[in-house]
């Protein structure tokens, strides 16, 4: 039960434990005023009734359209016709003046009381009996016309004919059974309404209800007490115009609630409702719904309000831009929901550095906006530190490593964009760098981004115009000082950029996804070149090429080799397939089976720089392969460093043990070359025999018979 429920629940018991009091002392009550005295009581109580009836009237008339409906206005009405009976009734009370048209009775001042109580009791059944529903102005003028003449009509009636009806009220003795009698149907109408008014109120719950029920409940008792008094001027009558005043008085309040503040209330609460919603959609247009940081829009308008006033003051402002190394492993191995409450602890901890603007801008990047400090270097290693503390998620450690890169104004970029775009180079510098580490923004970085941007522009044309041309470096036989064996290696001259470093547009391939047709290209071109060595009686010669992940994870690649093979015609074993250390790793299932697949055609597998990838080489039981290439970092400090001497030379013993062929690379002293025979090894490429040259130069140099 609500509070409102209760409260109508203790004045309607307090209404009729009064009630059953007058109604048991009604003997003992025979106090009666004296007549100018009960008239001022009775006036005033009357004319506080019927401006209680005016006010309710005069609500309707007011109300706006949309408020007021077919209900509100016959309730109204009804009011306004109850109003101007009451004021007949008061005006003809015994004493009073009278009306024009006839003196003031007893006979005459009942009866316009009874009509003002039918009327009221009637109408107002039928206001809450009759469907409710919207109303047109034009209905509103006329239901507030056909009361007065209503009015008008029973008042001549009742002028008319009053004294010719038997009496309603006797001095001394009290009402005649005809007046009670017509009390006892105004009473009965107003327990039906009751009922009707409770069963809408538990049908739709409106507050203002229980005070128009409350009103009616007095009502009801009023016109019972009306039924007791034996004089016009007795304490009964008095108590009855209370009851009457008080069951009006709730009735204007219910209706007060339910035309004006209720609809004010309710659309107060709209308008509310409509700003916290307005304010959901703000927040949800300018910060991030996982971490409740600010956006990337936020974070934009703000940077630009900030270089604003920097540029004002003459400060400066520092733009870092940070995002998290590896953490789709995380979401990977730990699932998304771990990822999202790491995001959030990484948000939480950020916003915590002094008093910086910190943005998610999406994934896992997160901006600061660092204003005016003495060391922006020491903020930056100060993020790097704070993140690199352990995170405990679900029971769980969690260690994770940042990249971050920073750009300042106005040194590095005086838009806000601009900003962005250099911290972010920054960032991936940092990435380039080995990760955990911040960078600040170099212009050189620039340069690389539009040089790489051409790169990538110019790459896809070459492919297309085969524009790529595929080099040859001689792989020496070292006890036989022969060639046996050469590496097809990639080569790109520009007309734009001119020479253009494997290392730079092989990475940009990868990245774009042209690394495949790139290999089908070398590939192909190798084994072609190969085929036509054979052709000239250089049948001891193999061609080393080297093989992507990518292209492993084709899953036409095996059927590409295979077709090759049938077209040239070329034994399996003259190929020599180069892959890296991180390649041999891979747990990939497809990877593991490709590498398989070309063992049992016979080609030979190659573990390309051996030594500089991981120190593990369990990948050894895994994988079959025919021959370890030392990389060239340990063939470079063999003669400077004893320890990589060593290293080196259990290296190659190791594949001696392992029946593999070893391959030194970049060899280019006559000192490796002494080194590298003193040890055994098998075979030698480097810029001491030749450079990487073109078929022909290779052709040219088998057939010379020497290098």
């Amino acid at each position: 039960m609500t509070k409102k429920e209760k409260w109508s629940m203790v004045v309607s018991s307090l209404a009729f434990i009064c009630f059953i009091a007058i109604l048991l002392f009604s003997s003992a009550l025979t106090m009666t005023f004296k007549q100018n005295h009960f008239l001022s009581i009775h006036t005033l109580l009357e004319f506080f009734s019927i401006t209680v009836a005016m006010a309710i009237a005069f609500q309707g008339w007011i109300s706006f359209p949309q408020a007021l409906s077919r209900r509100r206005l016959r309730i109204a009405t009804t009011f306004l016709a109850v109003g101007c009976l009451d004021l007949l009734h008061t005006l003809t009370y015994k004493e009073m003046p009278g009306i024009v048209l006839a003196d003031s009775s007893v006979q005459l001042a009942t009866s316009f009381w009874l009509a003002a109580r039918l009327t009221q009791a009637a109408f107002l059944l039928l206001a809450f009996l009759l469907p409710d529903g919207p109303i047109q102005e034009k209905e509103k003028l006329l239901g507030f016309f056909v009361p007065l003449l209503y009015v008008g009509l029973v008042s001549m009636i009742i002028v008319h004919f009053a004294h010719s009806l038997p009496p309603l009220v006797v001095e001394g003795l009290g009402t005649t059974p005809l007046k009670n009698g017509v009390e006892y149907v105004i009473t009965a109408l107003h327990i039906i309404t009751i009922i009707l008014l409770i069963r809408h109120y538990k049908a739709k719950r409106l507050a203002p209800t229980l005070d128009v029920i409350i009103g009616f409940v007095f009502l009801f008792l009023s016109e019972l007490i009306f039924t007791l008094y034996r004089n016009v001027y007795d304490v009964l009558n008095v108590f009855g115009h209370v009851y009457k005043v008080i069951g009006f008085s709730y009735f204007l309040r219910g209706l007060y609630l339910a035309s004006f503040k209720e609809p004010f209330q309710a659309r107060e609460r709209a308008e509310q409702a409509l700003a916290k919603s307005r304010e959901q959609l703000r927040k949800q247009a300018l910060f991030d719904e996982l971490t409740n940081l600010p956006n990337r829009r936020y974070f934009i308008d703000t940077l630009r309000r900030r270089l604003e006033i920097a540029k004002e003051k003459n400060e400066t402002v520092a733009l870092f831009f940070l995002d998290l190394d590896n953490f789709k492993n995380i979401n990977d191995s730990l699932g998304h929901a771990t990822g999202d409450l790491l995001l959030q602890l990484v948000a939480k901890r950020l916003s915590h550095l002094h008093d910086h603007f910190v943005a998610r801008l999406g994934g896992d990047e997160f901006a600061i906006i660092v204003a005016d400090v003495p060391s922006f270097e020491q903020v930056a290693q100060q993020m790097i530190n704070i993140l690199g503390e352990p995170f405990f998620i679900r029971q769980k450690e969690l260690f994770i490593t940042t990249s971050l890169g920073v750009s300042v104004y106005p040194t590095h970029g005086e838009d806000e964009m601009t900003l962005v775009q250099h911290a972010d180079m920054a960032m991936y510098e940092a990435k380039k760098k080995g990760k955990n580490q911040w960078a600040m923004y170099d212009p050189m970085f620039e340069q690389e981004r539009i040089r790489k941007s051409l790169i990538r522009q110019r790459l896809h044309v070459a492919l297309e115009q085969r524009a790529i041309a595929v080099y040859y470096q001689p792989i020496i036989d070292m006890e036989k000082n022969q060639l046996v064996g050469m590496e097809a290696l990639a080569r790109w001259k520009d007309e734009e950029l001119g020479f253009v470093p494997p290392n730079e547009f092989i990475s940009i391939a990868e990245e774009d996804g042209f690394i495949i047709p790139l290999g089908e290209y070398i590939f192909q071109t190798a084994i072609f070149d190969l085929k036509r060595l054979h052709e000239q009686g250089m049948t001891h010669v193999y061609v080393s090429i080297n093989l992507s992940l990518r292209q492993l994870k084709s899953e036409q690649f095996l059927s590409f080799v295979q077709q090759l093979l049938e077209q040239t015609c070329l034994q399996p074993h003259y190929i020599e397939l180069e892959i890296t250390e991180n390649i041999a790793l891979s747990d990939e299932k497809q990877v593991i089976e490709t590498i398989r697949a070309l063992k049992q055609m016979g080609i030979r597998i190659a573990i390309d720089d051996f030594g500089s990838g991981y120190s593990s080489i369990a990948y050894l039981r895994h994988i079959s392969v025919d021959t370890l290439k030392i990389d060239k970092s340990f063939i470079f400090e063999v003669i400077t460093n004893e320890h990589t001497a060593k290293l080196t030379e259990a290296i190659i013993a190791l594949a001696h043990q392992l029946q593999l062929h070893i391959v030194a690379e970049g060899v280019e002293t006559d000192q490796h070359v002494s080194f590298l025979h003193s040890t055994h090894c098998d075979k030698a490429q480097g810029y001491f025999f030749s450079p990487p040259v073109p078929f022909e130069k290779v052709v040219k140099q088998v057939q010379a018979a020497h290098i």
